[in-house]
């Protein structure tokens, strides 16, 4: 899985076809795909399955849908191309994807009150969801389902009960199931690693004390610059602490015990012992001052000029923010020269959970009121989702000079040079971008394929045994990984109780720097104590009752 900035932080994801406007308007205009005119249709007398198993119809499926989040204009439409002509050419199937770099937030919220949105939206969270349809704005699509769709309940499983409301289904999952590698982890620079004869660590605090070593024979850059032990990015509370959490034996950032009972990190013992690590870190000069205030660039920037030992968080980032720049730039660049992906465990934990799994997906695709022909969609979906589709959808058009894998006979094959330049970590993904790799997820699982059990939806994670480095990363990690799928738990948008959420987090992102960045250990622990009562007075139990009667009620009709 390809999750760099390119994809988790535009996404996971650069997966549109379309590109939007300007980020500082809401209602930017979108420019869509070209809507196939009446010459460049397939025609045929009738229904044809072709090579890759779709039953091809003899009037074009057209539909056009959003992607839920903020895309790079350019770069989408540029890496559209390519997939869309050829779906239109040997699906007969037209799909307008359409995005904007406006926030997700806004722009669904401004297409619910304005009534102005396409027939599908994609990468909606649950609460939106819940959102959507309580307007009416979102089709019951279980019986369509029923009908046409035999391959979404068959590959969905035991899943798929758990997307019903009161018996009704109203929205599908993209990129659900999941793979057996890590998504979070400590980061430290390998080759600074080793010159110190990379000394063993188990704990948080002697993750620290070997970054400080590194940082103390290398003070400054070539260019003078400080260094840090450690760096991070804003919102530091959402994108560093659940792996730190992790770390000290916590799931998301919660501690769940036996019965289901949800407690948020800043009320548990293990919260204040997180956050005096950070301090220490702080008061010892060592943290990125500019650490709550970053935003990602402004933090690979530092990682990537060599001012940053260490890093806590997604495994792309490390390597997006470390070797993918240096073995482009750096002529001198060695494979070596890199941040590897580590674990640390609190020696009160009993495991480190740092990468927890959500196998339903966060990100969800509905069928609004304004599809012209629901039961077409509903056609296309049930064919995503097979595993040849898997493979189409993920690893892009094939077939081509350029591809990453052949089909013929029925029959899939990697490119052997292709995979050869993942293994040596020399794959060119912005070329992989161009053949449409990851653009039209609507439904298709991200896990491994049924039909060899082994075939995975990224295609930069179907050689990780044979890809050192990635191998390395896997095995450092392998028992860090956990399944989140039931304890993955949002506040419904339309809930009253989302405002007081919203509440809290911006609370805790100000105030928790705070304590971090106190000068003293005494006074951190007062700051903690402090933001742990502000907290609790703005409802901060009432979102732990409400996960947690979720929590339990998911026990109980989920398994």
């Amino acid at each position: 899985m390809k999750k760099t900035l390119r994809v988790m932080l535009s996404a996971a994801l650069t997966m549109s076809v379309v590109a939007g406007c300007s980020t500082q308007k809401v209602d930017n205009k979108a420019t869509e795909t070209p809507k196939a005119s009446t010459e460049t249709k397939v025609e045929t007398a009738k229904a044809a399955t072709n090579e890759f198993g779709w039953e091809v119809p003899s009037k074009a499926i057209e539909f056009s849908y959003y992607y839920a989040d903020s895309i790079n204009p350019d770069k989408t439409k540029k890496n559209s191309d390519l997939m869309h002509k050829f779906l239109l050419e040997k699906f007969n199937v037209n799909i307008n994807k359409i995005t904007f770099d406006a926030k997700k937030e806004d722009k669904l919220n401004l297409m619910l009150a304005s009534g102005d949105y396409p027939e599908v939206i994609a990468n909606m969270d649950d609460a939106t969801v819940a959102k959507w349809v309580a307007q009416g704005k979102v089709l019951e699509i279980g019986p369509m389902v029923d009908k046409l769709a035999p391959n979404v309940k068959t590959q969905l499983g035991d899943l798929y009960k758990t997307y019903l409301t009161n018996g009704k289904l109203y929205a599908l999952p993209g990129y659900w199931g999941s793979l057996p590698i890590p998504d979070f982890s400590a980061h430290i620079r390998y080759d600074y690693w080793k010159e110190l004869g990379t000394p063993k660590f188990e704990t948080p605090d002697q993750y620290y004390d070997v970054l400080k070593k590194i940082q103390e024979k290398h003070p400054k850059n070539d260019k003078g610059e400080k260094t840090y032990a450690l760096s991070g990015f804003a919102p530091v509370t959402e994108k560093i602490v659940p792996t730190l959490a992790g770390m000290w034996g916590l799931k998301d950032g919660n501690k769940v015990s036996a019965d289901g009972k949800i407690t948020h990190w800043i009320n548990t013992p293990e919260g204040l012992e997180l956050t005096l690590f950070m301090n220490k870190i702080y008061r010892d000069g060592l943290l990125d001052p500019d650490t709550f205030i970053n935003k990602y660039e402004n933090m690979k920037a530092k990682m990537s000029t060599d001012r940053v030992m260490g890093f806590i968080g997604a495994w792309w980032i490390g390597w997006n923010a470390g070797h993918e720049v240096w073995q482009k730039s750096d002529p001198n660049w060695n494979e070596e020269k890199r941040f590897m992906q580590v674990s640390a465990k609190a020696a009160t934990a009993d495991k480190a959970y740092l990468s927890g799994k959500n196998s339903r997906s966060t990100g969800m695709t509905v069928i609004t009121n304004k599809a012209k022909n629901p039961e077409e969609i509903v056609k296309w979906l049930n064919y995503s989702v097979t595993d040849t589709g898997t493979r189409l959808i993920g690893w892009g058009v094939p077939n081509t000079d350029k591809s990453v894998w052949n089909y013929k006979d029925g029959k899939a094959s990697f490119v052997e040079s292709q995979k050869q330049a993942i293994i040596d970590s020399k794959f060119d993904y912005d070329a992989g971008d161009l053949l449409g790799m990851d653009m039209y997820n609507l439904v298709t699982s991200q896990g491994i394929t049924k039909d060899d059990g082994k075939s995975a939806y990224w295609f930069d994670q179907n050689f990780n045994d044979n890809a050192k480095w990635k191998k390395m990363m896997n095995d450092n990690l392998k028992d860090t990984i956990y399944d989140n799928t039931v304890g993955d738990i949002k506040i419904p948008a339309n809930d009253p109780l989302a405002i007081t959420d919203k509440q809290v987090k911006d609370l805790l992102e100000s105030q928790w720097a705070k304590a971090v960045m106190s000068k003293t250990e005494e006074e951190s622990r007062s700051n903690y104590a402090a933001l742990k009562e502000k907290l609790n007075a703005a409802g901060l139990d009432k979102i732990e009752k409400y996960k947690t009667d979720e929590y339990q009620r998911r026990l109980k009709e989920w398994k």
